[in-house]
């Protein structure tokens, strides 16, 4: 199984990481990184500001959240699917409600700081 998800990072065109860190780590990293340049496209494009120090708190809350949820819900066969197209159900519904309360608790803790 670990070997079918290292062919399938390889396949993403992920960065290589340290030999010993987790997959998971990695997954992570890849679904966090790929998230915070879409919120920053997509906040640029309504003419937000993502590099606002408070703007920069929520996106990161949000990313992370986001990722975790994935890496902690989804099989190994979702992570890929998902990876590949993150529309693409069952793994789009199955995270819908997890993304849904990353965006508030993102909101909320940004907001009481």
């Amino acid at each position: 199984m670990r070997r079918t998800l290292a062919l399938a990072l390889t396949m993403f065109c992920m960065a290589p990481a340290a030999a010993n860190e987790p997959l998971e780590k990695q997954f992570f990293d890849y679904f966090t990184q790929r998230c915070e340049v879409a919120l920053e496209a997509e906040w640029r494009a309504a003419d937000l500001d993502p590099d606002n120090p408070e703007a920069r708190q929520v996106l990161g809350k949000y990313c992370a959240c986001t990722s975790q949820a994935v890496v902690s819900f989804l099989s190994a066969e979702e992570i890929i699917a998902f990876a590949n197209n993150p529309e693409q159900e069952p793994a789009a519904e199955k995270m819908r409600p997890h993304f849904v309360q990353c965006q508030e608790r993102a909101r909320s803790k940004a907001g009481s700081q």
